[in-house]
């Protein structure tokens, strides 16, 4: 009886002392569950929307962009506004193209060079101005260099004059940059001559090379 009551004695020291260390369970009981949202989570769940909305005819793809950009308001994971702009970009209402717009002011760079590539896809003559202003305005090469890039995917007279600001800025990499997108729009070939390309986007006439279709790509190739 002694050792019965010795042992008892010592399973309650032990539950005294594991609620006095702030333990709320025992080893043989069930782990609490945890009901914690984390950004992986609400990173996963904006991309499963945004592919259920994507084929969604333009009411529907409102609703779901308005959804996104009161979430972006507020979200403060650089990460998860990184995938909520990747996510907008899919969609084809003009809020979509604004959100990412007003992305490229965002404090982070990785937020704002998704918007610049994104942008560039897009290809809407309706971003050259904003991607004029980050090309003009910003301190950071690599964000200059991504709205370079877009501008290059931009098929218009004013991308090419916007790309002037590349080519003419005296960093070596903005420059070939620069030039690089001209040649992906004009009917030129100046070769790697900056300066070549300094005097073309300063002619005021500039021109830009249609983009080939598919059956014209196959027609150049093709043997017959």
């Amino acid at each position: 009886m002694s050792l019965m009551v010795s042992a008892f004695s010592r399973f309650i020291c032990l539950t005294i002392l594991l609620a006095s260390a702030g333990c709320t369970s025992l080893p043989w009981q069930e782990n609490e569950r945890t009901s914690i949202i984390t950004p992986a989570m609400r990173i996963a769940a904006i991309r499963e929307g945004a592919a259920r909305a994507r084929d969604a005819d333009s009411t529907e793809q409102q609703r779901s962009v308005d959804e996104m950009v009161a979430q972006i308001r507020t979200e403060r994971d650089p990460l998860v506004r990184r995938a909520i702009q990747e996510s907008i970009a899919e969609y084809q209402v003009p809020l979509a193209r604004d959100v990412l717009i007003a992305g490229l002011k965002d404090d982070n760079p990785e937020v704002q060079m998704t918007c610049c590539r994104k942008l560039g896809e897009r290809a809407e003559p309706e971003s050259i101005a904003a991607l004029r202003e980050v090309l003009q305005a910003s301190d950071n090469l690599d964000l200059r260099l991504a709205a370079t890039d877009a501008l290059g995917q931009i098929n218009t007279p004013e991308a090419i004059d916007a790309l002037s600001v590349a080519v003419k800025d005296r960093d070596p990499a903005l420059q070939y940059a620069g030039v690089e997108a001209l040649k992906s729009l004009s009917g030129q070939d100046l070769g790697n001559d900056v300066k070549a390309w300094q005097q073309f986007t300063e002619q005021g006439d500039a021109v830009i090379q249609p983009k080939a279709s598919l059956a014209d790509k196959v027609r150049q190739y093709s043997p017959f």
